[in-house]
C-alpha cells in the first residue's frame, strides 16, 4: 500500500477535512505517522507497528461512509476476503479493529473499522501510466502479475470486481501487487451489481458488459477488467472512452472494442487477437480462467500466435450453480391443543371454596372485623404523624436544592477546572469548541449562560473551549524542496495547496524544485486556505543575441542566468561590423536544458586584395608562415564556467 491507495490522496481540499483519528496510536499497537492515500472508501495511513518494528500501512474507513452499514460491511468484507488469501501478488491484511474517528465540524466522535496491511513501497500502474504507455514486455509481465492475483483469489471463490490500474502496485523491486478487495465479493455472493441502490461496484473504463447490465459476475468479469488493463497498459489509454460513466458503460455494452493498433502501431498482430478475445462482450468467448489468459499471454511473449480459447474449441464449461433458494419459515412446534409447553391443560380452573352460612361464624368475623378496623386506625394516625413530618421535611430539603446558584466566571480556566467548579454547584455541562486567538486550547472562553446568572441547579451550562488559534504563518522551509515534500510540509501546517502549480525557468535549480510560494513565507493565514506553488522547469528559454558583440553574447549565454555552454563559428560577413554575432541555434525562445550548447555565428570581415604583386608575393609568403604556426580551428566552445 503506498501513496496512490489508490486514488491519487492527499491533494484536495476535501482531504485536508479527513477524519483523524483521536489516538495517535491505534490499539496500542499502530504509531500513525501521516495520510499517505485517500481512495473512495477509505483513508490510509503509514504506520509503525511498534510490536514488530515494521512500516504498515493502516486503511480506515472514511467517516463521511462510516454511519453507512452497507459500507461499514463492505470494508470488513474487504479485511475477510484478503486475509483468506496468501499469496505475493496480493497485498496481505495483518489486523483489523476499531478506532475513535473524529467527525470535522461535530464534537463527537464515530467509531469504524480499520484494516492493517502491508505496506508497499513503489508506485501504482496509474502513476506509471502518466509517463506514457509501457513496452509490450513491461506491460505483459504487469498483467501476468495481476492474472496470478486472480487465479488465487478465484481459486478461493473471490471475485476482485474493480481490476484497474489504480489498484494495482509495482513495487520497488518491480513485483506486482494487486490491492483493494473493498468490493470483492464471494462467487456465491457476486449477485450484487451496479444496479444496487447506494453500490458502485466497479470503475466505468474497466466494467465488464455483465457488470455494466447489472448481471451477475463471475471471474471471467475479472479477466475482462484483466484485458482493459492490458489494452491501456499498451497504448496508454483504456478501450472506451466517454463524457460520462454511463456513456463508458453503454460502450462495453453495445460497441466492438477498438484495435489497439490504432494507438499503437508497434502492437503485433498476435497480441491485437489476444486482445480481442480478451475483450470479448460474451464471457463466453473470452478466456475462462486467469491461468488460460496467462499462457495465452506467454505464448505471445514467446512470439507465438495464442491460442484460441477453449469455450471456442473443445471445452465445455460445467453449468452455474443454481442461486440459494429462500427457506421458508419455520412452524412453531407444539405439544397438542389446548396444552402449554409442559403439558398442563391451558384450561385449568383453580376450585372455589364454598361460603359458610352458619350464624355462629358471622358473629366471630364481625368482632374480628372491628378490632381490626381500630388497629388500622391507630396504625393510620401514627403514620399521618409521621408523613406531616417528613413533608415538611422534604419540602425544607427541596427549597434548599431548588435554590438558584450563580454561574461562576470560569474564563481562562482549563477544561477540567471548569467542570470541577459547576459539579460543585450541582450544574451540569456540554462542551462546545471553537477557535481564539486569544485563549489557550482547552481552556474556557465563554459561557452560555454568561458569568453572573442566576440559574436553578441541574441547569446545562454550555462550556465554549478553545481549540486554539486557526491562525498559521507559511512555512520557510518549502522553498528549495521538491513539490512532493513541499505539498507534505503546508498539508501538515493545515493549508490547502492549490493543483494549479506554476513553472518557471531556472538554470540553478532542477525540474520540480519549488522556487516560489505565494503568498510568500511568513504571510499569516487560517487554516485551510490556499497557497500556490512555482517550480522549476529545469529549463532556460534561450535569449536573442544577434546583433550584440561575440564577448557580450558569450557573456551572456554562460551566466548564472542560463549557464549555457558556446561555441563560436565565424563567417564573412559585410553587412555588420567584424565580431557582430549574426545568428545562432538554436533560436531565440528555444527551451533547453542548462550546460546544452549554443551555436553562435560572429561576422568576420572579408580578406583586402593586395595593392602589388609584389607586395602580394610578400604578404603570400608571410601567410604562408603564419598560417604553419598559428592556424585559427573554424570554432571553439565555450563553457559556462569559463
Amino acid at each position: 500500500m503506498t501513496e496512490d491507495e489508490q486514488q491519487d490522496r492527499p491533494r484536495h481540499r476535501e482531504e485536508e477535512q479527513a477524519a483523524q483519528p483521536r489516538q495517535h496510536t491505534l490499539n496500542d499497537r499502530y504509531e500513525l505517522d501521516r495520510l499517505i492515500g485517500r481512495g473512495g472508501m477509505a483513508d490510509v495511513w503509514l504506520a509503525r507497528d511498534v510490536l514488530l518494528g515494521r512500516d504498515v500501512a493502516v486503511k480506515i474507513l472514511r467517516s463521511d461512509l462510516a454511519r453507512d452499514p452497507i459500507f461499514q460491511a463492505r470494508f470488513r468484507r474487504e479485511a475477510k476476503a484478503v486475509a483468506g488469501l496468501n499469496d505475493p501478488t496480493i497485498v496481505s491484511v495483518f489486523d483489523t479493529g476499531d478506532t475513535d474517528v473524529r467527525i470535522p465540524g461535530e464534537h463527537s466522535s464515530l467509531k469504524v473499522p480499520f484494516i492493517v496491511m502491508e505496506y508497499v513501497a513503489g508506485h501504482t500502474l496509474k502513476e506509471r501510466l502518466k509517463h506514457g504507455p509501457l513496452s509490450q514486455k513491461d506491460a505483459i509481465n504487469a498483467t501476468l502479475g495481476v492474472l496470478a492475483a486472480l487465479s488465487s483469489s478465484h481459486k478461493q471463490g473471490i471475485v476482485h470486481r474493480d481490476i484497474k490500474p489504480a489498484n494495482v502496485m509495482v513495487t520497488n523491486s518491480g513485483s506486482i501487487k494487486v490491492m483493494d478487495f473493498g468490493i470483492a465479493r464471494a462467487l456465491a455472493d457476486s449477485a450484487a451489481t451496479m444496479t444496487q441502490p447506494q453500490t458502485v461496484v466497479g470503475t466505468a473504463q474497466y466494467l465488464s458488459p455483465e457488470q455494466a447490465r447489472g448481471d451477475d459476475v463471475d471471474q471471467r468479469s475479472d479477466l475482462y477488467s484483466a484485458g482493459c488493463l492490458l489494452f491501456e497498459l499498451l497504448t496508454g489509454r483504456p478501450p472506451f472512452q466517454g463524457d460520462s460513466p454511463v456513456s463508458v458503460a453503454y460502450q462495453h455494452v453495445s460497441e466492438a472494442p477498438p484495435r489497439a493498433q490504432r494507438f499503437n502501431p508497434e502492437i503485433p498482430q498476435a497480441m491485437e487477437e489476444l486482445l480481442q478475445v480478451a475483450l470479448a462482450k460474451d464471457r463466453e468467448d473470452r478466456y475462462q480462467t486467469a491461468d488460460e489468459f496467462a499462457a495465452a499471454l506467454r505464448s505471445v511473449q514467446r512470439g507465438e500466435t495464442p491460442p484460441s480459447p477453449a469455450t471456442l474449441a473443445t471445452r465445455t464449461l460445467p453449468a452455474a450453480a443454481p442461486a440459494a433458494a429462500i427457506m421458508g419459515a419455520t412452524q412453531m412446534p407444539q405439544n397438542g391443543s389446548g396444552h402449554a409447553m409442559n403439558g398442563q391443560p391451558l384450561n385449568a380452573q383453580p376450585v372455589a371454596l364454598q361460603e359458610s352460612n352458619d350464624d355462629e361464624e358471622l358473629e366471630e368475623r364481625d368482632r374480628r372485623s372491628r378490632k381490626g378496623l381500630w388497629i388500622a386506625s391507630s396504625i393510620f394516625g401514627v403514620l399521618l404523624i409521621v408523613g406531616v413530618v417528613f413533608g415538611l421535611l422534604w419540602m425544607q430539603a427541596e427549597r434548599e436544592r431548588n435554590a438558584p446558584v450563580n454561574i461562576p466566571s470560569l474564563e481562562n480556566l482549563s477544561l477540567e477546572q471548569a467542570q470541577a467548579k459547576l459539579s460543585e454547584l450541582e450544574l451540569n455541562y456540554e462542551v462546545k469548541e471553537e477557535h481564539s486567538d486569544s485563549v489557550d486550547e482547552g481552556h474556557v472562553i465563554s459561557t452560555d449562560p454568561a458569568a453572573g446568572t442566576s440559574v436553578k441547579k441541574q441547569t446545562v451550562v454550555t462550556l465554549m473551549v478553545s481549540e486554539g488559534t486557526d491562525k498559521v504563518k507559511v512555512p520557510r522551509d518549502v522553498i528549495g524542496k521538491n513539490e512532493r515534500e513541499a505539498r507534505r510540509i503546508l498539508e501538515e501546517a493545515k493549508l490547502t495547496v492549490s493543483d494549479d502549480v506554476k513553472t518557471k525557468d531556472s538554470a540553478s535549480e532542477s525540474q520540480g524544485t519549488v522556487l516560489e510560494v505565494s503568498p510568500k513565507p511568513g504571510t499569516e493565514l487560517r487554516f485551510g486556505d490556499e497557497v500556490q506553488l512555482t517550480i522549476s522547469s529545469g529549463e532556460v528559454s534561450l535569449p536573442d543575441v544577434t546583433g550584440l558583440e561575440e564577448s557580450e553574447a558569450v557573456k551572456k549565454l554562460t551566466s548564472d542566468e542560463y549557464k549555457l555552454e558556446v561555441q563560436v563559428t565565424r563567417a564573412v560577413d559585410d553587412s555588420v561590423d567584424e565580431g557582430t554575432v549574426v545568428s545562432q541555434r538554436p533560436g531565440k525562445g528555444t527551451k533547453t536544458s542548462p550546460g546544452s550548447i549554443v551555436v553562435i555565428v560572429v561576422a568576420e570581415a572579408p580578406e583586402q586584395p593586395s595593392e602589388s604583386p609584389s607586395d602580394e608575393s610578400e604578404d603570400g609568403g608571410d601567410e604562408s608562415d603564419s598560417g604553419e604556426d598559428s592556424e585559427e580551428s573554424p570554432s571553439s566552445t565555450i563553457g559556462a564556467d569559463e
